[in-house]
């Protein structure tokens, strides 16, 4: 038993083959240029969930000493967007500080289109 074909069937055209390898290759540069930021901003996100989830020894210090720390960290995990005086380190309550980070990474993407990419994270620290 034969199954009668109403019409041709035909793969796709050269300028549809065309279309999609632009849009493949499109999203593959976007991975690529903007990936390295995302990546850095997730590193900075895990030192501070770090700094926050171990009780830090003020030894009179408060802020600073958060900032040394998380200093120390970035300088460990190589992260260049960022330094320990980028960081907002506020006093909410006896032994407890609120850091928090706030900023922009431009990157260039191609011809004259450069994307700004927006990171913003706070966590609370417990002194001892």
């Amino acid at each position: 038993m034969r199954v009668q074909l109403h019409g041709r069937q035909r793969g796709m055209g050269m300028l549809s083959i065309l279309v999609v390898l632009s849009l493949v290759i499109f999203f593959v540069t976007l991975l690529f240029k903007l990936g390295p930021a995302y990546m850095g901003f997730w590193t900075i996100k895990s030192v501070m969930d770090d700094v926050a989830g171990q009780s830090t020894r003020m030894n009179g210090g408060g802020a600073r000493e958060i900032a040394n720390q998380i200093g120390k960290r970035l300088d460990i995990n190589s992260v260049s967007q960022v330094t320990a005086k980028d960081f907002k380190i506020r006093r909410t309550g006896e032994n407890l500080y609120e850091v928090k980070l706030d900023y922009e990474q431009r990157q260039h993407l191609f011809f004259n289109i450069d994307t700004v990419l927006t990171f913003a994270y706070q966590v609370d620290v417990k002194g001892q």
